[in-house]
């Protein structure tokens, strides 16, 4: 257990595993799950200023352009509902009432405490950097760098000639839809609006430390005036940036400063307030406690808890709690606003059955032989409908738990049983797929239907309801009937499915994410899936073959590379082993056997060592290419964090049960020339351990879970935990000069570079120090470079492969260069 724990702990070296913090979901829009309420600004995630009032301007910019909003607009005419209503008068909401003053729109601003009040809190004298330095603000609010008390004055003195309403000290409780407009109900009364913004920012309660004598009134959450901890022994707790300028503020009068943090390093500060805090802790000014909780809080002292579970007591006598603060989520759920990740109980049952689905799917595709014969031969698509209305159908149908149940006790062969046991879950899989899709169904044209608008989302799910039917009827008329639509086979329809939606979605990806690098990547993944995934092994090799264009029966090619006519063989030249396996478990040929290990152990890791991971994963694998494309708009449900992180590791787990069953095969083809001291139990041990990777990695994890997740945890599950040639890869990744280079003066923390990452790595926590980001996760899908609002990020590659990542630290690497497509830009 040593060596493994030494081992996984080798393989992910130095990552950090922070979480991200869940606010609303919302659309490219910014519109919420409630339809017709937008939220902008700092709820959205970006904690800048400039950006916030920007994001004011452009909200009002889309009213103006949305004909649903004009067409509302046009028919109302009750004087007491408002066009907008804005919640929150800081920067982004005022911003947002300079523009709706000029499009005369009617609107109020409602704010709970007072104008710019956020600003107003800041620390006396805090300095203001109106980041990012080189954007050029199209809103008529501007933020200009200086401290809190100048940039009070130029926004107060910009608003001082606007007519804007705002109405101070109303704390909005609650949003409900009433027909074509919203009720916000305040503490003093109701307002109505056609249309509501949430500019209130992160303005929650502070977050509890919940131990004893936090209460004391010597514990504060926020810093008013330095000057306050004169003479104080103050302790500040906490490691984000208002954490550390809290101490730095207060060192130059406080008898004593000490900083507490839980973890052994800073994740979030900017780069100057880190230099900043180490100078003082140099000097002795901060006392800075790594790795310590605080335990209690007593009149005269506090007392701290170590990583070594011993108590430090120091004396104290105020205490500053920078935490940071929680959202407001009692509000947005009295609001019916849906939290990222949130699950309703709709979507539940719609995750529920997506797994339903896909264990049909793959359960029932390996008992296919058992229902065939248990129905007996059905000659055309007629006869499938007459069966479904005849009495002897379902009196079989109904029978089959027995006659599965009686097979599975009495079979002696292992996979007769596994058959059998998966012809028993498909069965009970289909019953409750049919139930829950049926009520689901229900729910759809009772509640949905009345409400639908023709855009991208309605094409979407009556895409996946098409596709989800006709598929329903190829895979049980091929699968349990043996029929064929038009001639080709049922796994003919799925991979044209599948090379279809990866070319809708991906066109779709390209439309809204239009860089260099997103186009290149998405055709190169649509390409290759149309070519070599699909027209290849399943209309070219066949008809090839046809007329004999692939030589005879007995010659190299129909012999070594697509034995007795099995033109599947193809899809290896793409997907390596052991993602898949076939090439080298079955009627394993020499010319497989040499161009699978050649491929796996000397290509792949050269790819890995030049471009990463993501460069095949990326840019090359079927599983990838359905991921980044149809799994584009899913990939804020990534998991994240130090349990997640763990979980990563079953993926080594697959790859040695790979290498053992693939050795054990090798083994049993040995026998087969009669080498002595092979045995003949080995072909059986092999054929039993390939059943059971087969049923667990093949069928539960890539086929059941794969699937059935894709819309709830992310479309990379299966590539991150379960994928046994990303793990080989991530063993290889770890030489690899590959990179995510980071311009750390630019960074702000806001952590959206690790939000939009669907393989769970916290690239925020590498940006922020500007150390090379060297976690094996990476697939190059740009979305971290794409998605930073200051374009802090670029694909780089090192001079050299470097284990410790340090190189960076003796080694000047360029400015990054984003007008090149392959920075990710």
């Amino acid at each position: 257990m040593n060596y493994l724990s030494k081992y996984f702990n080798w393989l992910q070296k130095d990552v950090p595993t922070g979480e991200v913090e869940k606010y609303p979901e919302i659309n490219e829009n910014g519109e919420t799950s409630v339809k017709g309420i937008f939220i902008i600004g700092d709820l959205t995630g970006i904690p800048l200023l400039k950006l916030a009032a920007e994001s004011g301007k452009k909200i009002i910019d889309y009213f103006s352009n949305d004909s649903e909003f004009q067409k509302l607009k046009q028919a109302n005419t009750d004087k007491n509902i408002y066009d907008v209503l804005i919640v929150g008068a800081g920067p982004a909401g005022i911003a947002a009432g300079i523009e709706a003053s000029k499009k005369n729109f009617s609107f109020l601003i409602l704010e709970s405490s007072k104008k710019f009040n956020t600003i107003v809190n800041f620390p006396k004298g805090k300095l203001i950097i109106a980041a990012p330095g080189e954007y050029q603000q199209q809103s008529d609010l501007k933020i200009n760098d200086g401290v809190k008390e100048s940039l009070l004055d130029e926004l107060n003195q910009q608003i001082k000639n606007i007519d804007i309403p705002v109405k101070e000290g109303l704390m909005v409780q609650k949003i409900e839809k009433d027909n074509n407009h919203f009720k916000v109900s305040t503490i003093k009364g109701d307002y109505k609006a056609l249309r509501v913004i949430l500019a209130i920012g992160k303005s929650g309660n502070a977050r509890m430390l919940n131990v004893p004598g936090e209460d004391l009134p010597k514990v504060y959450n926020r810093l008013i005036d330095p000057n306050d901890a004169k003479g104080e022994d103050v302790l500040v707790v906490g490691g984000g940036d208002s954490a550390l300028e809290t101490a730095i503020a207060v060192s130059h009068c406080a008898k004593s400063v000490t900083l507490s943090y839980r973890k052994p390093s800073f994740a979030r500060p900017k780069e100057q307030n880190e230099k900043k805090l180490n100078e003082l802790v140099e000097k002795g000014k901060i006392k800075l406690l790594l790795e310590t909780n605080v335990k209690e809080v007593k009149d005269n002292s506090a007392v701290l808890i170590n990583k070594d579970k011993k108590d430090i007591e120091i004396p104290n006598s105020m205490v500053f709690t920078m935490i940071g603060k929680e959202l407001p989520t009692d509000f947005f759920k009295r609001s019916n606003i849906k939290m990222e990740g949130e699950l309703s109980v709709t979507s539940k049952l719609q995750f529920a059955l997506l797994l339903l689905f896909a264990s049909v799917l793959y359960f029932g595709k390996s008992s296919a032989d058992f229902y065939d014969k248990f129905f007996g031969k059905i000659d055309s698509w007629s006869s499938v409908f007459v069966n479904l209305f005849s009495v002897e159908f379902w009196n079989k149908f109904f029978s089959l738990p027995a006659i599965i149940l009686n097979n599975i006790f009495y079979e002696s062969k292992v996979w007769s049983f596994t058959k059998y046991f998966n012809a028993l879950i498909a069965y009970f899989s289909l019953i409750a797929f049919v139930l829950l899709g049926g009520y689901l169904l229900y729910r759809f044209f009772k509640e949905y239907l009345p409400q639908i608008k023709f855009n991208w989302q309605t094409f979407k799910y009556f895409y996946f309801i098409s596709v989800g039917a006709f598929f329903a009827v190829i895979f049980f008329g091929g699968r349990y009937f043996g029929l064929e639509l038009l001639d080709k086979s049922q796994s003919f329809w799925y991979t044209a499915f599948y090379s279809f939606t990866i070319l809708i979605f991906g066109l779709h990806r390209m439309k809204m994410k239009p860089t260099r690098y997103i186009k290149f990547q998405t055709w190169t993944l649509i390409l290759i899936q149309a070519f070599p995934l699909f027209i290849l092994p399943e209309i070219l090799l066949p008809y090839l073959g046809k007329i004999g264009a692939l030589g005879s029966n007995d010659g190299f090619i129909m012999t070594q590379v697509f034995p007795n006519g099995s033109y599947w063989h193809a899809y290896g030249f793409i997907l390596a082993w052991p993602l898949f396996m076939p090439n080298l478990y079955g009627n394993i040929t020499t010319f497989w056997l040499v161009f699978s290990l050649i491929q796996t152990f000397v290509v792949i890791p050269y790819i890995v060592y030049r471009w990463g991971k993501g460069a095949y994963c990326g840019w090359i694998c079927s599983c990838g290419a359905l991921a980044e494309t149809l799994g584009d708009e899913y990939r804020t449900l990534a998991l994240h964090g130090p349990k997640a992180k763990k979980w990563e590791n079953f993926g080594q787990w697959a790859l040695l049960a790979a290498f053992v069953v693939t050795g054990l095969k090798l083994f049993s083809v040995l026998y087969d020339f009669n080498i002595p001291i092979i045995n003949e139990k080995i072909s059986y041990t092999a054929d039993v351990l390939h059943n059971i990777y087969y049923i667990g990695i093949d069928v539960i994890f890539a086929g059941v879970l794969g699937v059935g997740v894709y819309f709830f945890l992310s479309g990379r599950v299966w590539c991150r935990f379960g994928c046994p040639l990303a793990a080989w890869m991530h063993i290889v990744n770890r030489f690899s000069r590959y990179r995510i280079f980071s311009d750390k003066k630019k960074c702000i923390s806001c952590n959206i570079c690790t939000k939009v990452c669907h393989m769970g790595i916290d690239v925020m926590n590498f940006a922020n120090k500007g150390i090379p980001m060297n976690d094996v996760e990476c697939v190059r899908c740009s979305a971290c470079v794409v998605n930073c609002p200051t374009q802090v990020l670029s694909f780089g590659s090192l001079p050299k492969a470097d284990l410790d990542n340090d190189l960076y630290k003796n080694i000047k690497f360029p400015v990054l260069n984003n007008t090149d497509w392959r920075s990710g830009l």
